[in-house]
């Protein structure tokens, strides 16, 4: 790829690429979130069961409420949850030391996002606008990749590219400055590498003629009544919940160290209500797909037995999800404590599997 198609594609995303973490708290303007202002109408997907029924919902057991409140005391939890049983959501619930400052507050999906690149990248395989099996070449010529490194390999995370370097400051272009420090590893074999799904966001950008943020938001957020999932860059700062590492809070430099290097993956911001709604809509909609789901961690769903679960961690935050196929029953924790802890994997599926 020329420099100068590769600062057209870079273009594309720029919206997320040079928003980082600061900028896309504080400087909406320096985001070109729409590059393109024409809107691609897709086709459409069942959203049905997403419309809101009459009447509260409400969760009629207190045994199961009681379990997970010890089970999140226990593990020292601080943040947001909500639980789904028998097709009834609960309200939103905080616990922990800041649970007094986080009610209406965004947390950041985090690496979940991934399972909505996901999605994207099979409803334009659905269009017929992409393939699965095109090299990556096609789209980042100056990667130098063998035809073997596919679409389905960054999906998988078996490309055996790596970024494994971390930017001293704000960067103005994720796309470019991963592209630059890409290494090729061995093609094949698992390797989480948040440069992946970069290169995805990159495709998508590419293909549509918009950016990320525009073609997520235009196709699958605002169409299915997603209103409590936006980027961060759409929300107030006091919206946004504060984050704190073992308890101490993080500062907006340590946060976008932790997360400049990330091109929208982890500026995905939702409500707890709002992201069980968008995993059991993804479930509903590319659930039975082989290539929705993963058996190794890379954002997207897992899918056990019955149970599509996923998790992810950045300075800060952490989010955890487990739906039912049938949607009816699930869990979500969104956390504004990263605690050195792990991404909450073992305790959201714990969690689940008390509510069957």
């Amino acid at each position: 790829m020329t420099k100068k198609a590769i600062g057209w594609a870079a273009g594309l995303i720029v919206a997320l690429g040079a928003g980082g973490y600061v900028l896309a708290r504080y400087n909406t303007n320096s985001m070109a979130h729409v590059i393109y202002q024409k809107v691609a109408h897709t086709n459409s997907v069942d959203t049905d069961f997403l419309r809101p029924k009459k009447g509260p919902a409400k969760v009629d057991t207190d045994a199961s409420l009681k379990s997970i409140r010890k089970d999140l005391t226990d593990e020292n939890y601080t943040g947001a949850y909500v639980i789904a049983r028998n097709g009834k959501v609960s309200q939103t619930y905080f616990t922990g030391k800041n649970a007094g400052q986080m009610d209406g507050k965004f947390y950041l999906a985090t690496d979940t996002e991934n399972m909505l690149t996901a999605a994207a990248i099979l409803h334009l395989v659905d269009q017929g606008k992409l393939k699965l099996s095109t090299p990556i070449n096609e789209y980042y010529s100056s990667l130098s990749t063998p035809d073997r490194v596919t679409v389905r390999s960054l999906l998988n995370m078996t490309s055996g590219l790596s970024n494994n370097s971390v930017p001293s400051d704000q960067l103005s272009n994720v796309l470019n400055w991963n592209i630059d420090h890409a290494e090729a590893g061995s093609t094949g074999q698992y390797d989480y590498q948040e440069v992946n799904y970069v290169l995805l966001e990159g495709i998508i950008s590419q293909v549509t003629n918009q950016s990320y943020r525009s073609y997520i938001t235009d196709t699958f957020l605002k169409p299915n009544g997603l209103t409590g999932v936006k980027f961060v860059s759409q929300i107030d700062n006091d919206k946004l919940a504060t984050p704190y590492n073992n308890g101490h809070a993080v500062s907006d430099s340590t946060v976008t160290k932790a997360m400049n290097s990330q091109m929208g993956r982890n500026q995905l911001v939702a409500t707890p209500k709002a992201m069980l709604r968008l995993t059991q809509f993804l479930i509903k909609n590319y659930g039975n797909n082989p290539n929705f789901t993963g058996s190794q961690p890379t954002g997207r769903l897992i899918k056990k037995g019955t149970m599509y679960y996923a998790s992810g961690k950045v300075t800060g935050y952490r989010t955890a999800v487990a739906v039912s196929q049938d949607g009816k029953t699930g869990v979500v924790l969104m956390s504004n404590d990263s605690n050195g802890k792990d991404g909450l994997t073992a305790l959201v599926k714990k969690l689940f599997n008390n509510l069957k």
